[in-house]
């Protein structure tokens, strides 16, 4: 076996373990950017005035500000006040507010863009909004707005490599470590690389899976 071969064999479990907190990092902000999203979106297309001025500051600070800037905010500003989140609290939070933004123009983009001919015929049948939100608005948004989110959940799994800033064992971080300590910087950050591409292509396998599944009828 080579020296790059055996660097890579020995370094494995540890390019695993980061991979695996890759991939936890990534679901549960996937998981909660979802939530915020859809909650941010509807409150930017409610009628009350607070509501959408809150959700429009919101949008605006987390898509115009970077995500590392915000991760520093979270775990290092925030001590200043008395406030002190773990690294993997910080990198959870930064994540699901900041892609939560995203996410939530893309839903409400596609709630928009569904005619008002469907509220009229939902309100005719005398269901309520609450209902037809949940009913008809809803589920067709997510269908329309498969795209533009599903974009973003690829941007999470490798956005997530910047928790490697607040000492977060991801792969990146793990990487880093390995390539520093065995001084073989080219290989070891292409295998890293590699397994980010494996994760996003996957990601992008069931994107056009929902997308040839849920497809609107013409």
């Amino acid at each position: 076996m080579s020296e790059i071969g055996k660097v890579l064999w020995d370094a494995l479990p540890f390019l695993l373990e980061g991979a695996k907190n890759t991939l936890l990092l990534s679901f549960f902000s996937i998981f909660g950017a979802l939530i915020v999203g859809l909650i941010i979106a509807l409150l930017r297309i409610s009628k009350i005035k607070i509501a959408i001025g809150f959700a429009k500051l919101y949008v605006s600070f987390f898509r115009g500000t970077p995500l590392l800037i915000q991760l520093f905010i979270l775990y290092f500003g925030l001590v200043s006040v008395d406030i002190q989140l773990t690294a993997w609290q910080a990198a959870y939070t930064g994540l699901i507010l900041h892609f939560g933004a995203y996410i939530s123009e893309s839903l409400r983009a596609a709630i928009l863009s569904l005619s008002k001919g469907q509220w009229e015929a939902a309100m005719s049948l005398g269901m309520n909004k609450s209902l037809i939100y949940k009913e008809i608005i809803i589920p067709q948004a997510w269908r329309r707005a498969i795209p533009p989110v599903w974009n973003s959940l690829i941007d999470i799994v490798k956005a997530s490599s910047l928790a490697s800033v607040i000492t977060i064992s991801e792969l990146t971080y793990n990487s880093d470590q390995i390539a520093a300590s065995s001084y073989e910087v080219l290989p070891i950050m292409l295998t890293a690389a590699c397994i980010y591409w494996l994760f996003t292509t996957v990601l992008n396998i069931i994107q056009g899976f929902l997308e040839k599944r849920l497809s609107i009828p013409s």
